[in-house]
């Protein structure tokens, strides 16, 4: 696989995981369980965010500046709003107080109604973002491959320079000079 072939699949790979957050939102506020750990409000810690903000902001050094900023202004909508929806249902303070009553850690009818708003204001958002993401998938196809190995090897560099940090960091006080030196 070449480089622009990993990019494009990177791509791919970063749009199925917006498909499965915004699913695992549906049957969250459906009333199913969803596993609190496939949930985060913090876009960073996804695997589309860490694709976004790692590899595909690489790209707004050719023609993809626009389209990238539309996408993290419409990524920080979503989150925004997806924030909400987690405090409703995994928030601290509320499932600790449930607990101790005695209840079940459930949201309200009025939270349920909330949460449900929400989430359609972020499937409107997320129809956006999808729309955006085709523009940049185009865009990033037209690239030419020299273009492609611009960004492979900006992010060949980036990987060696923080190799060489952990060795730096590793090898820091913790050499013995041996039974004699103490």
């Amino acid at each position: 696989m070449n480089t622009k072939e990993k990019n494009m699949y990177r791509l791919y790979r970063a749009r199925t995981a917006h498909l499965k957050w915004l699913n695992n939102i549906k049957l969250l506020v459906s009333g199913l369980n969803v596993d609190k750990k496939q949930l985060t409000p913090i876009v960073q810690d996804t695997e589309l965010g860490q694709w976004f903000y790692n590899e595909a902001k690489q790209f707004a050094q050719f023609n993809s500046k626009n389209v990238l900023e539309e996408m993290e202004e419409l990524l920080e909508n979503m989150y925004n709003i997806f924030a909400k929806i987690y405090s409703i249902y995994f928030g601290e303070a509320k499932s600790s107080l449930k607990t101790f009553l005695g209840f079940k850690n459930s949201a309200s009818k009025y939270e349920i109604e909330l949460a449900t708003r929400c989430y359609e204001d972020i499937v409107v958002l997320s129809d956006q973002f999808k729309n955006k993401f085709g523009v940049l998938e185009r865009q990033l196809f037209a690239l030419s491959d020299v273009k492609h190995e611009m960004v492979r090897v900006f992010e060949y560099e980036e990987e060696e320079a923080q190799k060489r940090t952990v060795m730096e960091n590793e090898s820091g006080d913790d050499y013995h000079h041996g039974p004699r030196s103490h």
